[in-house]
């Protein structure tokens, strides 16, 4: 321990200044950094029992569940936003390549996508709910790209949605041509699904919408 200290005195010099300008690097890049501005909003998945047409044609009032989803719909909810059809048809929307300056590049909106990727993160909590985070340097661009991922993620639900009651719409109604004597109960259920299909329900509840934030939340200069 003495041989310790002893080498610790001796190199105290060296240490400082090792120390000294490792802070004095940091500080200065952290002042070089563009700022970065943080819009985030909190959402709860919806459950997925919503989908059963039961909910618009079920008598049983006593048989009615939840809005809210459990840990399965979160992981939905999470895979749905989190993928490459919500990312790309989001930074293709808001033309993020000429935000990034990425525009005439070589692969600028492939690259643009995978920015807007790297400034999103996504989180789980512990009470059931996602939370979503956009960086960007325009704090108002942020709030725009939450609010387009938001938009996007319900309508990437209604499609699936529309395709689950086509599909089966599409084989009764093949039935129904082949059945020479009009089968007024087939008939019904056509239309039931008609209906339903262009009632799809929220795929998630927003808790907390996106907003500007009014200082930078990146780079923390201080720390």
């Amino acid at each position: 321990m003495d041989t310790f200290l002893q080498e610790l005195i001796k190199r105290k010099w060296m240490i400082l200044g090792c120390g000294s300008t490792a802070a004095l690097v940091a500080l200065v890049v952290s002042l070089v950094l563009p700022k970065e501005y943080l819009s985030q909003a909190s959402l709860l998945p919806s459950n997925s029992k919503l989908m059963d047409k039961q909910r618009l044609f079920g008598q049983n009032i006593q048989e009615l569940y939840s809005a809210y989803g459990n840990a399965e719909d979160l992981d939905r909810l999470y895979a749905t936003m989190h993928s490459a059809t919500v990312i790309h048809a989001v930074a293709d929307s808001l033309n993020l390549s000429a935000h990034y300056d990425l525009d005439g590049k070589k692969n600028g909106k492939a690259i643009a996508q995978k920015k807007l990727e790297k400034n999103i993160k996504l989180q789980r909590t512990e009470y059931g709910e996602l939370n979503l985070r956009v960086w960007d340097r325009e704090p108002a661009r942020a709030e725009q790209i939450a609010n387009a991922l938001i938009r996007r993620t319900q309508q990437v639900f209604d499609e699936m949605y529309r395709a689950f009651y086509e599909r089966s719409m599409s084989s009764m109604q093949q039935e129904l041509n082949a059945d020479s004597s009009g089968n007024g109960m087939l008939r019904n259920r056509i239309r039931e699904m008609q209906f339903i299909s262009m009632n799809a329900p929220p795929a998630f509840f927003v808790m907390e919408k996106p907003y500007a934030s009014t200082e930078a939340y990146r780079p923390m200069v201080l720390l």
